[in-house]
């Protein structure tokens, strides 16, 4: 019981390693997903050809399903280079799986290095050709311009930045402002990043940037009114990048009507509306 109703003290829900994971790849099975769009603009805007090895960096690569594709699609654009890929992944449980998946699915002549670090504590020594953050940088509260700065300065000539990021005006944000003040989300010390701020920091650092939007992109959250399903409940722990699992139940039913009002139901599918856009910086 809260003794000061006006300020009301913050539900601490931290995911685990092992639960953000559960609620990562539940959002990847229910989201409609702007993957082909970020291999298409890639394969737009590669890297300059480079004499000897091509130098990629991976920057919060969770387990590693999408990394698999853009090797290939670099390997098909550098049939004959040799791939040095770097990854920073601070979740151990998601590195590991990177780990497994690696082992049978990388493509051939790739070199592959691991950090168990954050983005914050990697620092970039030798340049690279491409660096991405593929849906990542939300992750790094009030650290987003310095690592922005330090990607940009470690390309090499003829490089490429490529960043993926969804809309500030999309469902998942909408859902967490509305407990942004029922929940610990003191982790995002500066608010929630997306592709406005994004935008903003690039302008004021002074850097020129394409960038691709996609509005139709969204994620199907029906199955989170199943109360049976496992998926549903992990990807609701996914929305709220909290344990709702592990909320008073008064709190989850307020969060499922808060979603509900933000997809309902027409003709028997739940869209959260999920905008993605991808960013393109060439050195």
């Amino acid at each position: 019981m809260h003794t000061d109703q006006s300020t009301p003290t913050r539900l601490a829900l931290p995911l685990s390693a092992e639960g953000y994971a559960y609620a990562n790849e539940a959002f990847r099975q229910c989201w409609t997903a702007d993957r082909a769009e970020v291999l298409a603009v890639m394969s737009q805007n590669l890297p300059a050809s480079p004499s000897e090895k091509l130098r990629v960096l991976g920057i919060g690569v969770g387990d590693g399903e999408f990394d698999v594709q853009i090797m290939s699609t670099l390997r098909t654009a550098f049939p004959t280079t040799p791939i040095h890929y770097v990854a920073v992944e601070p979740n151990e449980a998601q590195l590991y799986r990177f780990a497994e998946r690696m082992q049978t699915e990388a493509p051939h002549a790739v070199q592959l290095t691991q950090h168990p670090l954050r983005a914050e504590e990697y620092v970039i020594k030798e340049g690279f050709d491409l660096i991405h953050y593929i849906h990542a940088l939300y992750h790094m509260p009030g650290s987003e311009v310095r690592l922005l700065r330090d990607a940009i300065a470690g390309l090499r000539p003829g490089g490429q930045l490529l960043i993926a990021l969804s809309s500030e005006r999309g469902g998942i944000y909408q859902l967490m402002g509305q407990f942004w003040n029922r929940i610990d989300y003191s982790f995002f010390t500066s608010g929630l990043f997306g592709q406005e701020s994004l935008r903003a920091a690039l302008t004021d650092l002074g850097v020129s940037y394409t960038a691709e939007v996609y509005p139709d992109v969204g994620i199907d959250v029906g199955p989170c009114f199943d109360p049976t399903s496992d998926l549903g409940r992990h990807l609701l722990n996914f929305l709220l990048q909290a344990a709702i699992d592990q909320a008073p139940e008064d709190l989850r039913q307020e969060v499922l009507a808060a979603l509900d009002a933000l997809a309902p139901n027409i003709d028997g599918r739940r869209l959260l509306s999920h905008p993605s856009g991808v960013f393109v910086v060439s050195a």
